[in-house]
């Protein structure tokens, strides 16, 4: 299904999809369907189909996109059964912005 995209309407996988998850593949075009299913395949190779859906849906809901990276990433997480970092504190990334906005003077 990878190599060929169009067989997605009409695939197993697909129905075994969540909906939102289902739905934001359905809209994509072709070259981002295939990356997103190449993503899929090698989340689920590493950390198995229940694992690679749920941070594959985990990642779009949080990025309004599904990389393979993230995806990835999230599957481990999800499959070793760990959750989402919780910190503290907010995190404040404005010193950055400070750092990378500053003109020389």
């Amino acid at each position: 299904m990878c190599d060929r995209p169009a067989a997605w309407r009409n695939s197993r996988v697909r129905d075994a999809m969540p909906d939102p998850l289902r739905e934001w593949i359905d809209a994509q075009d072709e070259a981002t369907r295939r990356d997103s299913l190449r993503a899929l395949l090698h989340a689920d190779g590493e950390s198995g189909w229940r694992a690679a859906v749920a941070g594959m849906l985990e990642i779009l809901e949080s990025t309004g996109g599904a990389d393979r990276a993230g995806v990835c990433l999230a599957a481990a997480r999800h499959a070793s059964g760990l959750g989402p970092v919780a910190y503290d504190d907010p995190v404040d990334l404005s010193e950055y912005d400070i750092a990378y906005t500053k003109e020389d003077e």
